[in-house]
């Protein structure tokens, strides 16, 4: 027969988060730190898009242009990683919500997994502070490394410090892409973060600052979670 023992320790409930931010805004930086520190799935929506737009050129085609794919194939991707044993103890969505639609459906998956959502966290930063950061980019495709010609320059221009290897831009890091891309985020954003503010869901960071600074901000907002 099975008894609870009232001495166990109580199980923590999932801590699922959303960042939400303009590309440039810092948020992966960020998320890759906050996975690790609090144990949870780190979901970064724009490689799971990029790796898909893999296998199917209408994906590409909006990624490369700065424009939005629609809420269902996203919210479709998002479930799968819901469903993720390595995922139980939280989640974090990186770059998702960003529209009213899929943070309805994201309430709705949640819900169906008797889950919700913990916070949501908006990363605020200026249009032309974001653009600086994205068109100065440099990749490493293979490892994910990320440079900046300014900010994180490599050693040798162009090319990765550990492999030798060329660096390349993303197609939608061009500075003709950007705007269209903080122009995509910002008209659909704002009924996203009314939702979640209502809610009482949503916090607030400076992402213009430098990246130990956000860590800060982030830690003492979570400090008693």
């Amino acid at each position: 027969e099975d008894i609870e023992d009232p001495k166990a320790p109580a199980v923590r409930p999932p801590l699922d988060v959303a960042f939400i931010g303009p590309p440039g805004s810092g948020k992966g930086t960020q998320a890759r730190r906050f996975a690790d520190k609090f144990g949870v799935c780190h979901v970064d929506m724009g490689s799971m898009l990029r790796s898909a737009a893999a296998r199917n050129e209408q994906f590409k085609a909006s990624i490369n242009q700065g424009r939005l794919i629609a809420d269902d194939p996203v919210c479709e991707l998002v479930a799968q990683q819901l469903d993720r044993p390595e995922c139980d103890p939280g989640i974090l969505l990186d770059g998702f919500p960003r529209t009213s639609g899929q943070a309805a459906k994201l309430d709705q998956m949640l819900s169906e997994r008797r889950r919700s959502l913990s916070a949501v966290v908006q990363f605020d930063i200026p249009d032309d502070v974001a653009t600086d950061r994205i068109t100065g980019r440099l990749h490493h495709p293979s490892s994910g490394r990320v440079y900046h010609h300014s900010f994180q320059p490599p050693r040798v221009p162009g090319r990765d410090d550990a492999t030798g290897e060329s660096l390349t831009k993303r197609p939608d890091d061009f500075p003709d892409v950007m705007p269209r891309r903080l122009a995509a985020y910002r008209d659909l954003i704002g009924p996203v973060l009314q939702r979640y503010s209502q809610a009482g869901l949503l916090k607030r960071v400076d992402a213009s600052k430098p990246a130990d600074s956000v860590w800060s901000t982030l830690q003492s907002l979570f400090k008693s979670g």
